[in-house]
């Protein structure tokens, strides 16, 4: 075989095991039968414009969330990953995690018990709540620091920017790129859900924003469209936006944001 065929046949294979990846091990946040991938429980909170809890009763408690990291459950490379994502948004907010007590009502419960990574509630609950990150290479999957970070921001009262109440100035959804039964995952407009966006502008370069491609039937194909610029960052996972870290210091009421 030559240097031209086996090149070509690698890609060739290459190629076939990609269009074979469902959409969760594309991106794990990606997960079927959940709802717009990575909720367990879909939101039914009355508030006030959607992306952000604008609900005090679900801010937590004294901006402080206290968690619990199953035992055993990480080896320290991937427990430093959590911590980091922590002390990233500690670090540019007045948030802070703190390990739960033995004796703690309510806490965030993180394990890897299943594939992908999704969370059970937006916002706090006056009882235990999961986050699940299926344990993989660092920096990819899960893994991503901007994935965990995506995770512990809907535990602080984030929603996904794609469903913003005025998305419709920003993006163009592709309804028929959708496979049919994720159509939900880009509904936007239940009168009974309201999120506050704190005064922000819709943000392409959000943590909480989908890749351009979310939930395709052919992943050649894009179900999101930017219609302004900036389209390009839609679905980073590095960290937190300037925006992001607007709204988070809003929604908690920080110094300085007030």
């Amino acid at each position: 075989m030559n240097t031209f065929t086996l090149a070509l046949t690698l890609l060739l294979a290459k190629h076939s095991l990609s269009a074979s990846l469902t959409d969760w091990q594309r991106d794990p946040e990606l997960l079927p039968n959940f709802f717009q991938g990575d909720l367990v429980n879909r939101p039914s909170i009355a508030k006030w414009r959607r992306n952000v809890i604008s609900n005090t009763i679900y801010h937590w408690p004294n901006r402080t969330v206290f968690y619990f990291i199953e035992n055993g459950t990480f080896d320290e490379p991937h427990l430093q990953y959590i911590r980091r994502s922590m002390h990233r948004i500690e670090k540019i907010s007045c948030v802070k995690f703190v390990e739960a007590s033995s004796d703690q009502k309510y806490f965030v419960n993180i394990t890897s018990d299943e594939d992908g990574c999704h969370c059970e509630y937006i916002g706090w609950r006056n009882q235990r709540s999961r986050v699940n990150l299926g344990i993989g290479a660092l920096d990819q999957g899960c893994f991503r620091m901007g994935s965990i970070i995506h995770e512990l921001l809907h535990v602080l009262g984030f929603e996904h920017q794609h469903v913003a109440q005025d998305r419709d100035e920003y993006v163009r959804i592709l309804w028929e790129n959708i496979s049919p039964e994720n159509i939900i995952n880009f509904f936007n407009n239940e009168t009974y859900i309201g999120w506050n966006n704190y005064g922000e502008e819709y943000d392409y370069g959000s943590v909480m924003h989908y890749i351009s491609n979310a939930f395709a039937k052919n992943m050649s194909q894009p179900t999101i469209v930017a219609l302004k610029t900036g389209g390009s960052k839609m679905g980073q996972r590095r960290g937190l936006s300037k925006t992001d870290v607007r709204k988070l210091n809003k929604m908690y009421k920080c110094p300085g944001y007030v």
